[in-house]
């Protein structure tokens, strides 16, 4: 299919070298297709790593970390062509620097460790405060 030169499958990688992967990468691709990719934190590291994304509508947590026409595209689970038009316009490269800035800002601003605990500290405070 002539992908050998663009594509690589590397299988499993240790998290170690995760980074160097990523580093690698124009965008990052998660076709997921089940409910049990309920978050994606693999999106957050490669928008952390300054990928755009792409990934599938599962109403889970994949589409609202990946903002469909900001941070990358969001597609249709099972939906080949959808996921191959989304891969094609990503070969802009203007579009496709914004999206990984507008994604890399987005883990800065929403997702950092500092940034998650204050939201759980948050939850749970109000909960807290419900019982009273």
């Amino acid at each position: 299919m002539g992908l050998a030169e663009r594509v690589t499958f590397v299988g499993e990688v240790n998290d170690a070298d995760l980074p160097g992967w990523y580093q690698q990468a124009d965008l990052f691709v998660l076709p997921a297709s089940a409910r049990a990719e309920a978050f994606g934190t693999v999106l957050l590291e490669a928008m952390a790593s300054g990928l755009p994304c792409i990934t599938t509508e599962l109403g889970t947590g994949t589409s609202w970390i990946v903002q469909d026409g900001v941070t990358g595209f969001v597609v249709p689970p099972m939906d080949p062509p959808a996921l191959a038009e989304a891969i094609r316009r990503m070969q802009d490269p203007p579009l496709r620097q914004r999206m990984a800035a507008a994604a890399y800002q987005r883990v800065r601003d929403l997702f950092t460790q500092q940034q998650m605990v204050s939201q759980v500290m948050q939850v749970y405070e109000n909960a807290l405060l419900d019982r009273v």
